[in-house]
């Protein structure tokens, strides 16, 4: 943390002291989320009000390169783990005629699926933010992308490791069993200061668009181990990964498939895939509303329980197309399995031109079976985020 404190107060400070006109946009917000019913562990708090911010500072250099700085920060009511700061960008960007090289703390983006984006393995989940892993830590990298009319091709030398945050005691929704984020544990000794490595070709072909990626590394989601201390400790151990996603967009179909097999000493081999499709109603009832049906089947074939080991998702996404850009995504999440199932309504407007409004209801239900999520039944919440944007 020390570390990180220091790396954003020079980004801050690099902002400041060159005297140039800076690009500057970011949004500051206001999040409450209220719990229904009393957790099954200490502490029994219902409500919960954070603070979060994040600003991108922009400048060009030359005719060929721009330096990009983002801080990110929240600060949490109860929850101190869940108070961060983190350094989401500060990257030099220079883009040549065949060629773009990204080096710094940068952020990348994989994945088409709704549910779950498995193949999206460059950044660190910043879980604290949300359970749904797509919030990401900043990640200390050097990007070269090649431009060819065959396609396009990412190398990746990722130097420095970040490990994945977790709620901590004051933390809601969370299992009763805290995480030991002080006490990491690493199957390389080079720790989290081994260098990944990873490679990617992206193409569109008429209504495919497709990516190829192979990663070699210290993988992002740690074995969480029993520890003396009651607590989870987690072990980051090294991987291989190779996957594909890929997307079709056939008139008012949107096919959507993400897949990897993933090797490694310490976990058992094996395959893990999400697919489906969106189909979209446009102009619903003579109006400018749009409406979409979204299923997936997520599958993992470790013999081993996992999370998402055979579930469903079935949606459905509103769009008003207004001037306010009112949208809502209410899905359902059906363990084939265990039972278990796990129902989302999100949905967000912008007031005025600066502000937006955006609200999340998370339920569980049929949970008593299910390893991983057999408490989480007390754990429904809804979330209001009010937001102003600069």
């Amino acid at each position: 943390m020390q570390r990180l404190n220091w790396l954003c107060t020079l980004a801050l400070c690099s902002v400041s002291s060159t005297g140039l006109a800076w690009d500057i946009r970011g949004n500051i917000g206001l999040e409450f989320r209220q719990f229904p019913n009393n957790a099954v562990y200490y502490p029994f708090e219902k409500s919960n009000v954070s603070v979060s911010g994040e600003t991108e500072f922009y400048q060009t250099i030359g005719d060929s390169g721009s330096l990009t700085i983002t801080p990110f920060f929240r600060v949490d009511q109860h929850d101190d783990e869940r108070t961060h700061i983190d350094l989401r960008e500060f990257v030099y960007t220079h883009v040549g005629d065949t060629w773009e090289l990204n080096a710094g703390v940068g952020k990348v983006f994989w994945g088409v699926a709704e549910s779950q984006n498995i193949v999206d393995i460059i950044n660190q989940t910043d879980q604290v933010e949300n359970g749904s892993g797509s919030e990401k830590l900043g990640q200390p990298m050097v990007n070269l992308k090649l431009f060819q009319d065959w396609g396009t091709v990412d190398l990746f030398v990722l130097p420095g490791f970040r490990e994945r945050t977790f709620l901590g005691e004051g933390g809601r929704p969370r299992s009763p069993l805290i995480v030991d984020t002080d006490n990491a544990l690493y199957e390389n000794d080079a720790e989290n200061q081994h260098v990944d490595l990873a490679v990617r070709y992206s193409h569109t072909l008429d209504v495919w668009d497709f990516g190829i990626h192979a990663f070699h590394g210290t993988a992002r989601d740690p074995l969480l181990q029993p520890s003396s201390t009651g607590q989870l400790q987690p072990f980051y151990y090294q991987s291989t990964q190779i996957g594909t996603d890929i997307q079709a967009t056939l008139e008012s179909w949107l096919l959507k498939l993400e897949a990897i097999y993933k090797t490694g000493d310490a976990i058992e081999n094996h395959a893990e895939l999400v697919g489906g499709f969106e189909y979209s109603f446009y102009g619903i009832a003579d109006s400018a509303a749009d409406l979409g049906v979204v299923a997936e089947l997520l599958y993992d074939d470790r013999e081993d329980a996992q999370p998402f080991q055979k579930d469903l998702l079935v949606g459905l996404r509103w769009v008003q197309n207004n001037e306010s850009s009112s949208e809502a995504l209410l899905g359902i999440i059906q363990d084939l399995d265990h039972g278990t199932q796990t129902l989302s309504l999100e949905a967000s407007t912008r007031i005025g031109n600066s502000v937006k409004l955006s609200g999340e209801l998370t339920l569980w239900h049929n949970t008593d079976d299910d390893p991983f999520f057999a408490t989480f039944d007390e754990e429904d919440y809804l979330q209001l985020d009010l937001r102003y944007f600069f």
